[in-house]
């Protein structure tokens, strides 16, 4: 009996090690990729910080910055009667799921109405840039050109979720954070 018992532990414990060289194994060989991860989150900057990035990088002076103020808070206002659109159509869009049957051309027809308001927005920020290029110097709009995909990605928030459970409220209206302004 003692030597079955024997025998069986023996059997687990080489099972316990081949387990935590198996773990250890697959933590080192992700270490890598998970740090390239990481690198590439990217996240939401804090109220104002793209006007204050985009001031620093470009060097504008006072005259230059009340003007690039006036164009953002304009654009802002802009933005938010877009956004609320967009979300409003996309509540109208999901309001037809409680309807039995719905025909493709009212389905089409309700999501070209929210991809309408979203192409406004996306012409509505190319234009404000378009106005905020036109205000800087040559040399300001070199480093403009060098920098708009940076300011881009700081607009639109993480590239990607960082790893763990979403924050409490996720993927209720309402609870989550207001979207980023520039």
């Amino acid at each position: 009996m003692k030597n079955n018992t024997n025998k069986w532990l023996t059997i687990i414990s080489i099972l316990l090690l081949v387990a935590n060289a198996v773990t250890l194994t697959l933590l080192w060989s992700n270490k890598g990729r998970h740090s390239r991860e990481a690198e590439a989150f990217i996240p939401a900057p804090p109220q104002g910080q793209v006007f204050e990035f985009i001031t620093k990088e470009l060097n504008l002076t006072q005259a230059q910055r009340d003007t690039y103020r006036i164009l953002r808070e304009e654009h802002q206002a802009t933005q938010r009667v877009l956004q609320d659109s967009i979300r409003f159509s996309k509540d109208a869009f999901f309001e037809l799921l409680k309807s039995a049957a719905v025909s493709d051309s009212v389905l089409q027809a309700a999501s070209n109405k929210g991809l309408a308001f979203q192409q406004q927005l996306e012409i509505v920020t190319f234009k404000h840039f378009q106005k905020l290029r036109a205000i800087c110097t040559p040399e300001q709009q070199k480093r403009f050109d060098e920098i708009i995909k940076q300011v881009l990605l700081q607009m639109s928030g993480p590239r990607m979720h960082p790893p763990g459970p979403p924050p409490p409220g996720a993927g209720r209206r309402g609870d989550g954070p207001p979207p980023p302004k520039e």
